[in-house]
């Protein structure tokens, strides 16, 4: 099941061949960024430690027997703090067959979308960048497996080996740093991630799920780790008995992507476990009315300033309207564009 990424507002993807992992090139400010192939993250990548410790923003660890280097993009550029908000963005690439664990879709590029591109890790930073100047502390993009200069297969995304990789990446990172714990944010296939990590993380403070097919479970019949999907909903009970987590929904009524009911229904398990979650209902500006990480970093920052349910819905509530007027407009323009023709 595909579920989309937020990617910044007009970044530019640079052709470049390559048949390494990634190309360093001199951007225009003169730092440097690296180039992911999409072709290439559709074979998967393998690195060496080694070649990991090479890179500035990287941790080795292992999990499910396996090793991994897991690239993440630390920004301070808002402030400073000992708990960093996480960034898990959504899937990358295209659909995948849970019969033969293949992808569906090669990549064709007439019919590349905005998750069948190349990646700029110069992007990445910037949404860790975005994330810390509204949070004003530190913040963290992570990536995933497979994508984002992660070694591995995003084949296994959102599988319980993709969610232990995460898992030892944060203990990694919190060691390396002297972070006291973490604030997690999450976009679609990363807000499944953020659901599985506050089931076995007792560091995590704010917990902020935008558009997260968290009430979906589809046993794939494999044992494998990298093809075993867990499952959120099953640890309700133990999520709900977290005293010191605050978890929240974002969520777009209508999300073309994410179905509804499949946020809302575990919003009913945590009440009948005994612990409300608050979910906030938005207006997202795409087409599939899919992506809503600018709701979700201005929840974050409520989350991480103590703010009230009521305070924070103030906020996204003035958002919203905005939204809604962006999309009246666009609505206007497309008929003016229709009948003209």
């Amino acid at each position: 099941m595909s579920s989309q990424r937020i990617l910044p507002a007009g970044a530019l993807r640079r052709a470049l061949h390559t048949m390494t992992l990634v190309a360093t090139v001199c951007s225009a400010t003169g730092s440097s960024a690296t180039i992911i192939k999409v072709d290439d993250m559709l074979r998967g990548f393998t690195t060496t430690r080694a070649q990991c410790a090479l890179q500035p923003q990287a941790v080795w660890v292992s999990a499910d027997g396996q090793d991994f280097c897991v690239r993440y993009y630390l920004s301070t550029v808002g402030g400073q703090g000992s708990r960093p908000v996480v960034f898990l963005n959504g899937d990358n690439l295209a659909k995948v067959n849970e019969k033969t664990w293949q992808w569906i879709m090669p990549p064709i590029d007439h019919v590349r979308g905005p998750e069948m591109m190349d990646v700029d890790t110069d992007d990445l930073a910037k949404i860790a960048d975005d994330f810390s100047r509204l949070t004003k502390t530190t913040a963290i993009y992570l990536g995933r497996i497979g994508v984002d200069g992660t070694s591995g297969n995003h084949l296994a995304r959102k599988t319980e080996l993709e969610l232990h990789v995460v898992n030892a990446a944060l203990d990694a990172i919190k060691h390396r740093h002297g972070f006291e714990g973490f604030d997690l944010a999450g976009q679609s296939g990363g807000s499944r991630l953020l659901g599985g990590l506050v089931a076995i993380r007792h560091d995590i403070t704010c917990a902020v799920a935008g558009s997260g097919r968290l009430g979906w479970s589809n046993p794939t019949g494999f044992s494998d780790p990298g093809r075993v999907f867990f499952n959120i909903l099953q640890s309700a009970p133990v999520i709900a008995k977290n005293s010191t987590l605050r978890l929240v929904l974002v969520t777009d009524p209508k999300d073309k992507i994410v179905p509804l009911a499949e946020k809302t229904i575990f919003v009913e398990k945590m009440r009948e476990a005994g612990r409300p979650v608050s979910q906030f209902f938005v207006e997202a500006i795409d087409d599939d009315h899919h992506s809503v990480v600018q709701y979700t970093r201005l929840v974050m920052a409520g989350c991480i300033l103590g703010k009230s349910d009521g305070d924070i819905a103030t906020a996204v509530n003035t958002l919203v309207k905005r939204s809604a007027q962006l999309n009246a407009r666009k609505l206007a323009e497309a008929a003016l564009t229709s009948a003209a023709r």
